[in-house]
């Protein structure tokens, strides 16, 4: 018999325990997905509508993901507090579903799956999404919480990887075996994987073992809870088996979905009718499914169900190992509550196997692959020739514009692409032209990379102005905010010094009310319980300026020292994204420090020369 009535909220006092039969489940989970995707249009109230019509563990997952999303987006300490509460009652609810689905003969029974692993699956990705939060929380006792959490998730996504590749035929590696050679081949023998102080670490590489035969169980996969019985030191990594012919593995992706051609004109794409698109997504015809993947499981299965679980699964395995390998050094102790490495390139390749499906998992996986490209390549000087798919990585926007039309997530994306393209001014009126987005957290990082942009382009005023909008719209740091809003003002006093006084003078004062406001923002944020090292940075620099002005008997503005807003520039590698015309303005606005309209050069130390020759360098060097 269907038990529609308690999972659509009936009054059934048992409605939290029941399980899903195999027929009920798919809609079920079509239903909070459905529902959850809304978020990746910017439409919140949507998305909870939509997910409050079910108490499922697909709908408690589904309002996880909403809110996950929005407190990673704004890093604001209240949506950070509802996402881990929410977090905790998916992930609770999960582990309670999945032992009534092993328990219940109506359960759906996956071809390829354990009874019970998409509830294992809502589980991990629970404590992966908690965990994240944990770590993004100021607190280092939350952050080592959650950096345990992931060894908790890592041992159920295994063991789903797991009974794919048996599906497979055995063909592929065990995804253990990539973290044991993350960790040096090294087998842990004895106590808790990583544990401080653990000396029962063999030190030396172990023989390869041999891989496991038996089926992956609903044990393999965890219930969610703390078992007295799971014993760690089982807990091992072992590798795949090597003799494997050439030709074994498709030398390109094989899968039915179809995604191989961009439909439509993508490059007319707009999020309002003043606005068409910029032509970015013009030149997009590439299949960016194509590249070095394994065969899909829709080659084996296209039930709902185990779409979900294997799209979920490269996600959040994806996620792990490529957040792992991303943790600084200065962390990386904690790692070793977990016990191995993240493996970068393999969660990369897992993430864009995600991004094929049409579900929420395959645009959380789209919206993290172009960050991870556009946000954290897109910075970096040294690269390999194929660090960045440029064609890969539009032809995957061109997609995810055309999935969700209505969200702004991929227009800032597309202006981080201009951006990185050196066409700074386009990356600005996509962002500045557009329509509002209803979803702050977005709004606030529309504004935030329009703030960025008109700093690399010089438009000292825009960028104060956008800054300061910044502060209304995120909490995250003010200091930085105000900073570069006053810095802003001292490069417009400088311009108009010679050449309109009273002019000059109503920057230099609104720099110094910006800047002053600066000190009353430093040290109230924390990552992992440390002062951010900016507000550190700007602290020591203010200080600096105001003794100066008083050791020097001159006005505030005039004891700043080689310009700030290029410090700035600096920090944020805009250097970058300008075109030689952008370059040959900074070298311009460095050159004032030793020009004759600055008198009081002859008095500076040897740290502002060498500011001023470390970035007249940095410029040089990107003309």
């Amino acid at each position: 018999m269907k038990r529609v009535g308690t999972w659509l909220g009936g009054k059934s006092h048992n409605a939290s325990t029941q399980s899903l039969s195999a027929l009920d489940e798919p809609q079920h989970l079509a239903d909070a997905m459905r529902a959850a995707s809304e978020i990746m249009n910017d439409d919140v109230d949507a998305a909870e509508v939509g997910l409050s019509k079910g108490n499922s563990a697909f709908h408690k997952l589904g309002k996880g993901v909403v809110t996950f999303l929005r407190a990673t987006l704004g890093f604001e300490q209240e949506i950070m507090r509802e996402a881990s509460e929410r977090l905790a009652d998916a992930e609770s609810t999960a582990a309670e579903h999945q032992r009534h689905a092993q328990r219940s003969p109506t359960a759906y029974r996956s071809s390829i799956y354990p009874v019970g692993s998409e509830f294992a699956l809502c589980h991990a990705e629970s404590q992966l999404m908690s965990a994240v939060v944990a770590v993004l929380n100021e607190s280092l006792t939350e952050s080592i919480k959650g950096f345990y959490k992931l060894r908790t998730a890592y041992k159920t996504l295994d063991g789903l990887l797991q009974a794919e590749d048996r599906h497979r035929g055995g063909a592929s590696a065990s995804i253990a075996s990539t973290s044991r050679n993350s960790l040096d081949s090294q087998r842990f023998t004895g106590a808790v994987p990583g544990g401080f102080g653990n000396e029962s670490m063999s030190a030396s590489r172990t023989s390869l073992p041999k891989p496991p035969t038996e089926r992956a169980t609903p044990a393999t996969l965890g219930n969610g809870v703390d078992d007295d019985n799971d014993d760690d030191d089982e807990f091992e990594f072992v590798d795949a088996d090597e003799g494997l012919p050439s030709d074994s593995v498709p030398a390109r992706y094989l899968g039915h979905l179809v995604t191989s051609e961009p439909q439509g004109p993508f490059q007319k794409l707009s999020l309002n009718d003043e606005h068409p698109g910029s032509g970015i997504l013009a030149t997009t015809k590439v299949d960016y499914s194509a590249q070095d993947e394994e065969a899909d499981l829709s080659d084996f299965s296209n039930h709902p169900v185990d779409e979900f679980i294997h799209s979920g699964s490269n996600l959040c395995f994806g996620i792990l190992q490529l957040m792992l390998s991303l943790i600084p050094p200065a962390f990386s102790k904690l790692l070793y509550i977990i016990g191995f490495k993240g493996d970068r390139e393999r969660g990369i390749k897992m993430l864009w196997q995600a991004t094929h499906h049409n579900n929420i998992n395959g645009a959380l996986a789209g919206l993290i692959t172009l960050g991870y490209y556009n946000g954290m390549i897109g910075f970096c000087d040294i690269l390999t020739a194929d660090a960045y798919p440029k064609d890969r990585c539009r032809a995957l926007l061109a997609d995810m514009r055309e999935r969700y039309p209505r969200s702004h997530l991929w227009l800032l994306e597309e202006a981080r692409m201009h951006a990185g393209d050196r066409e700074l001014e386009k990356a600005v009126d996509l962002t500045s032209k557009s329509s509002r987005s209803p979803l702050k957290q977005v709004e606030a990082l529309q504004w935030f990379e329009n703030s960025l942009n008109c700093m690399y382009l010089h438009r000292y005023s825009d960028c104060s102005a956008s800054f300061q909008k910044c502060v209304t719209l995120n909490n995250w740091s003010h200091a930085l905010y105000y900073y570069i809003a006053g810095v802003a003002h001292v490069e417009e006093y400088r311009l108009h010094k010679a050449s309109n006084p009273k002019l000059a003078q109503v920057h230099a004062k609104k720099a110094a009310d910006l800047l002053n406001i600066v000190p009353q923002h430093t040290g109230k944020k924390k990552f992992m319980a440390r002062q951010l090292p900016f507000d550190i940075f700007v602290l020591r620099k203010i200080r600096k300026w105001e003794h100066r002005a008083k050791e020097w008997g001159v006005e505030f503005v005039d004891a700043v020292g080689v310009s700030p807003i290029e410090e700035m520039i600096y920090f944020w590698n805009g250097y970058k994204r300008m075109r030689p015309e952008h370059l040959e303005t900074s070298l311009a606005r460095l050159a004032w420090s030793q020009s004759s309209a600055n008198p009081l050069w002859a008095r500076e130390g040897l740290d502002e020369h060498a500011i001023l020759h470390v970035l007249r360098a940095a410029t040089l060097r990107n003309l």
